[in-house]
């Protein structure tokens, strides 16, 4: 059953928080757990081997990437089928340990971390481009103008893109007030809830995606609570 209530995003209390004070340290540990509850990993992987089938990727940017940790998981499952990829990091703030890092090197992927607003990225020449974009939980935060830019900021960027976002219906609503089951602290709590309720669902991420016809979009139910979008660019 889907939501009557609008699409509405409103600031989460863990974006607010300077890296380092605890309640921002127990809200990512908070996420990772949450992230293995829900197999989020699972979800990205199915998705990244849709939009690559045919190709090995050689680039790969997330966006959001927080701690790299999500980054980290999905390097050491895939590091011996998609061998040398060159990952960039895109975050805000600067969080991925030099420890996540060399385990990254150690999988055999050059690292490079962005510690850049997004839309500072965007300013920047699209002449980078990437194999493959990606995003969790990352794409909700923006609405109007603001997410039809990051869009096609993206889709100028990208061969794939695929996110990984929350799906704003019953069912995920209910789950996001009983996330303290799970141990999740204040902010997570809090977080959850917003973040469901500026969450996505049936084809609200395609209508906004540019250039339509050069692109194959998919966006699809993921799991118990997640909305996916993936788009493949038809020409490489």
């Amino acid at each position: 059953m889907d939501l009557s209530l609008p699409r509405r995003v409103e600031a989460e209390v863990l974006d607010d928080l300077a890296a380092d004070d605890p309640r921002a340290r127990r809200s990512r540990a908070d996420l990772r757990r949450i992230h293995h509850f829900m197999a989020t990993l699972s979800i990205i992987r199915r998705g990244l081997d849709r939009g690559t089938a045919g190709f090995v990727p050689r680039t790969l940017l997330e966006l959001g990437a927080g701690d790299g940790s999500m980054l980290l998981r999905l390097a050491q499952e895939r590091a011996a089928r998609w061998p040398g990829i060159r990952v960039t990091l895109l975050d805000r703030l600067h969080l991925a340990s030099p420890q996540t890092q060399d385990s990254l090197r150690a999988a055999g992927w050059t690292t490079d971390v962005l510690a850049l607003d997004v839309f500072d990225w965007l300013e920047q020449p699209a002449a980078a481009r990437w194999d493959v974009i990606y995003a969790n939980l990352f794409i909700h935060h923006f609405a109007g103008d603001a997410l039809s830019r990051l869009l096609a900021g993206i889709a100028a960027r990208a061969r794939v893109f695929l996110c990984c976002e929350p799906r704003r219906t019953v069912l995920p609503l209910a789950g996001s007030h009983l996330i303290g089951l799970l141990g999740a602290g204040p902010v997570t709590r809090e977080d959850a809830v917003l973040s469901v309720r500026a969450g996505f669902r049936a084809r609200e991420l395609s209508d906004l995606w540019p250039d339509r016809e050069n692109w194959i979009l998919h966006e699809y139910p993921a799991g118990l609570f997640s909305h996916c979008f993936l788009a493949i660019r038809q020409v490489p």
